[in-house]
């Protein structure tokens, strides 16, 4: 298999992939738009800046896990290794101090967890869904933005898609609602696939944006045992394949590839998803990276 760093240089000069960095406090700006700038963190955490010449940042912290490998409890009904398995690229405090907003596509553990709920400043603005804005209020945030359809926030739009997070989805608990995002400002945008398959709604979600960036949940997450929510192997987030369909379906589109590694119940690894994008060659449309890197939309 092609080295993943080797791979990645031959990709299309839309991108460029950067290694670790610290991340440093910024102080709020007014948003109006730039670049925007990808930095996948782990899992499905990934900061998005948008940057401006001459002005500050805006960051935003998408789905936020900042526990310490494996002290978080595992997913049920998979197996018994604690969560997360890999460790953060980047101190958490460092991060934390560093956004301004965070983005939650759907309140579930994997995406929101114990550690965030705890070290992230209770007065820290939130965008989430409806669904999820209760159980937030009950856990003490108070400056909670509710996506219905569309909110505009500091030069910013950020619109809600409905998701399937697994077929035959009612909404219903325990799994809930769970919502796709497409963020933009003046001159890009991405949008955030969240924990969802490609069926006809998700479909018709990235056919209505348009994005040329897709950050796409990915790991094919699955239950192994027997249990009362859903059948074993049933998956509840993108597949190889899936990817492969996406890239097809949007073929202007770049798609990066996140939520693997981190989570017990996630069966897809980076290192397949690599190898699966050699073989079928799509190595120009999807992208994997690594936990810090920066992706830099142009």
């Amino acid at each position: 298999m092609m080295n993943p760093r080797a791979h990645w240089a031959m990709l299309l000069g839309a991108w460029a992939v950067s290694g670790c960095a610290s991340a440093e406090p910024a102080p709020k700006g007014d948003g109006d738009g730039g670049a925007l700038e990808i930095r996948h963190i782990r899992s499905a955490t990934v900061l998005l800046t948008s940057k401006k010449a001459g002005r500050d940042d805006i960051r935003i912290l998408v789905d936020p896990i900042l526990a310490d490998q494996g002290t978080e409890p595992p997913i049920e009904y998979s197996n018994d290794l604690p969560n997360p398995r890999i460790a953060l690229p980047i101190d958490k405090n460092q991060l934390v101090k560093s956004v301004h907003a965070i983005l939650l596509t759907h309140y579930h553990s994997d995406h929101f967890d114990g550690e965030a709920e705890r070290i992230l400043p209770k007065d820290i603005l939130i965008f989430c869904q409806p669904y999820d804005e209760g159980q937030l209020r009950k856990k003490g945030f108070v400056n909670l933005r509710v996506v219905r359809d569309v909110v505009h926030w500091e030069g910013l739009t950020v619109s809600r898609y409905r998701a399937s997070h697994y077929h035959g989805a009612t909404g219903a608990p325990p799994f809930g609602e769970s919502s796709s995002f497409f963020v933009q400002n003046n001159t890009d945008g991405v949008f955030f696939t969240g924990d969802a398959i490609l069926d006809d709604q998700l479909t018709k979600s990235l056919h209505a944006a348009q994005p040329k960036t897709v950050v796409a949940n990915t790991g094919e997450c699955q239950f192994s045992k027997e249990n009362p929510l859903l059948a074993p192997g049933a998956t509840m987030t993108l597949t190889a394949a899936e990817l492969k369909e996406m890239s097809r379906t949007l073929p202007h589109s770049k798609i990066v590839a996140v939520h693997m590694d981190a989570i017990n119940h996630c069966q897809l690894t980076k290192r397949a998803l690599r190898s699966y994008i050699e073989n079928e060659k799509l190595g120009d449309h999807i992208l994997v990276p690594n936990e810090g890197d920066t992706v830099l939309l142009r």
